[in-house]
């Protein structure tokens, strides 16, 4: 039963991630690779549950969700992390196949804009709101949301460190184009028997900031942490910083926003530690 997080995390028996959208495909064949991220996860508890995380740009969700021979069936809830349009792109494709009710911040749909090599790109949500809610239930809570044991999505996320900042994003406020904290970002926090699992979107909000927040949720500090870091723009204190706190996880996998010299960074401090993520990848949590 869906429902706003009590204080019971819970556990499910087990969890398998589906790497659907990333900018990057290890190895050539059926899976077509784009500047975006997704990800199915297939979480086995009391109930199986399928949880598509976002819908990358929109250009190869279709392609790798059948080349993994997946079933849109088995999509039982949709999450959008944030607005953004590399995060959002394939939705309307993805609810002409499926049925699933969608939760998501209520800044969905408000224009969101980003400061990238010196130029203002509009990231916003790519299509008309009328469009979506024509098509499917929407949740827009800011609170964590227990989807079943073990399985919560973070809502917004408190920001306590002071190395992580989001300086390139902005928002319209009263005609006026304004800092944007991008509180819509969004996490999925996962327990099993193997232990807490974290998976980002983009971590605006600082990949330290969201674990830190599964932790005061879960209780426990996460094994693995996969997804997009939102590294690739930031300054080598940032970078410093961030991994002397990921030092502590177990299984370290970013893609997408990470950028390959963080990427490579952390495979270079961590070997043992880091996990190659790209499309077409398919890891037990």
């Amino acid at each position: 039963m869906t429902r706003l997080f009590g204080g019971e995390f819970g556990e499910a028996k087990k969890a398998v991630a589906y790497v659907l959208a990333d900018n990057f495909v290890p190895a050539p064949g059926k899976f077509v690779g784009e500047y975006g991220f997704s990800m199915f996860l297939k979480i086995y508890g009391d109930e199986e549950i399928g949880l598509l995380l976002d819908t990358g740009a929109g250009y190869a969700i279709e392609n790798n969700f059948s080349a993994f021979d997946l079933c849109w069936d088995e999509v039982d809830y949709i999450v959008l992390s944030h607005r953004h349009f590399d995060h959002t792109g394939g939705l309307l494709k993805v609810l002409d196949n499926v049925n699933a009710p969608i939760i998501a911040h209520p800044n969905l749909f408000k224009p969101s804009f980003l400061w990238v090599r010196n130029k203002l790109v509009d990231g916003s949500f790519p299509f008309p709101e009328s469009s979506i809610k024509n098509k499917a239930r929407l949740y827009l809570v800011k609170d964590p949301f227990k989807i079943a044991n073990g399985v919560v999505v973070s809502g917004e996320i408190p920001r306590v460190t002071e190395f992580e900042k989001t300086p390139e994003t902005f928002k319209i406020e009263d005609g006026k184009l304004v800092h944007d904290e991008m509180n819509d970002d969004f996490s999925i926090y996962i327990k099993t028997k193997n232990g807490l699992s974290v998976i980002t979107g983009c971590a605006h909000s600082g990949v330290v900031n969201v674990i830190k927040h599964a932790e005061s949720l879960a209780k426990e500090s996460p094994r693995l942490v996969a997804g997009g870091f939102h590294l690739i723009f930031s300054g080598e204190d940032r970078i410093k910083s961030t991994l002397r706190e990921l030092e502590k996880i177990e299984v370290i996998a970013p893609c997408h926003c990470t950028g390959l010299n963080v990427c490579g960074a952390i495979m270079g401090n961590y070997p043992s530690k880091y996990l190659q993520l790209g499309v077409g990848v398919r890891f037990e949590l």
